[in-house]
């Protein structure tokens, strides 16, 4: 029997590297399709297609994909900043049509989309949100949060109307290796360099990105089409995080609580002097909001019905900031 091909955009991030790895473990073909950048190099020592293109180009999207059985679709913008700008909702939301189309043009067998937890509403600690959670990003009033959510609605229409193979993953806060951004683990960078003046109030669900991997891949044989999955791990407060972060770098936790009304005064400064020198904020004052947030979710769902893998937190920390050092960025 011929191995099954999957062609997955954003192959070259953080999450792509780690499910190009996993198909290949699992004796998938694997076709990588994104944005020719320097972080193909991330990518050389696998045995896999490359291909360049642009999810907003249906043509060469299209072209690519013939051939294929299955998708991963992980291409997105996940900028933040500023909170409304047009091209995320392009990449976002017509890129994902765009594949919706490739994909039933070439009869694929099933598509597994990487969404955003963000799309339910959290909760608290001792009642975490789940996938039966309303969204409520509105609030924050950026395109990203937004985009996600939106793209999310249109597959699951597209399910029920259309009967479309489409299982959604929806990822928590990923920490591992690869993360050339760097993205999430610029958190635990900073914390390595002095450099984080302390932690708020909040928390988060966080997981290690190989876990978010098997989820996705797994999802191309596992799971309910039409269904959604938050991928997590360990609800952690910021204080729990970083005294395990800097247990595993050696150094003792002196990091202070900083008061919220504080960290939104400084958000709300930073985000407003942004505006006028045209540069990202190193804090805007949505992430002030957020970071006051308890973002807990309940992940049986995907664990149960994606065989999704649960590996302790610190082995996330630790390849990540292996791979930092091995890579230069800790100087």
């Amino acid at each position: 029997m011929n191995p099954e091909k999957v062609f997955v955009t954003g192959a070259n991030g953080m999450l792509g590297n780690h499910i190009c790895r996993e198909l290949l473990n699992q004796k998938y073909l694997v076709k990588a399709f994104c944005l020719k950048d320097n972080r193909q190099n991330l990518l050389k020592d696998l045995d896999l297609e490359f291909v360049y293109g642009n999810v907003l180009n249906f043509e060469e999207l299209s072209r690519e994909m013939e051939g294929c059985d299955y998708v991963i679709h992980i291409a997105a913008i996940t900028d933040l900043w500023p909170r409304r700008k047009e091209i995320i909702n392009k990449v976002n939301i017509d890129g994902t049509k765009n594949i919706v189309k490739a994909c039933k043009k070439h009869n694929i067998k099933r598509l597994a989309h990487i969404g955003s937890a963000s799309s339910f509403n959290s909760g608290l600690i001792d009642k975490p949100g789940d996938e039966l959670e309303p969204f409520s990003g509105w609030k924050y009033g950026m395109d990203y949060l937004d985009s996600k959510y939106l793209a999310q609605q249109y597959l699951i229409e597209e399910y029920k109307e259309n009967n479309f193979p489409v299982i959604v993953i929806n990822p928590t806060f990923m920490i591992g290796a690869f993360d050339s951004g760097p993205s999430s683990g610029k958190m635990l960078l900073t914390l390595y360099k002095n450099q984080l003046p302390g932690y708020t109030n909040g928390g988060k669900n966080f997981v290690c990105t190989v876990d978010v991997a098997s989820a996705a891949v797994n999802a191309l044989k596992f799971g309910r089409l039409g269904e959604c999955y938050i991928a997590g791990n360990e609800n952690l407060t910021y204080k729990e995080f970083f005294q395990k972060a800097c247990l595993l770098m050696n150094k003792p936790f002196k990091l202070k609580k900083i008061p919220y009304g504080l960290i939104l005064s400084v958000g709300f400064l930073n985000s407003a002097t942004a505006r006028l020198i045209r540069r990202p904020p190193k804090l805007s004052y949505g992430i002030a909001r957020l970071s006051n947030v308890s973002q807990y979710y309940n992940v049986s769902k995907a664990r149960n019905e994606l065989k999704m893998t649960q590996t302790p937190i610190e082995n996330g920390i630790r390849q990540c900031l292996n791979w930092f050092q091995e890579n230069n960025y800790c100087n």
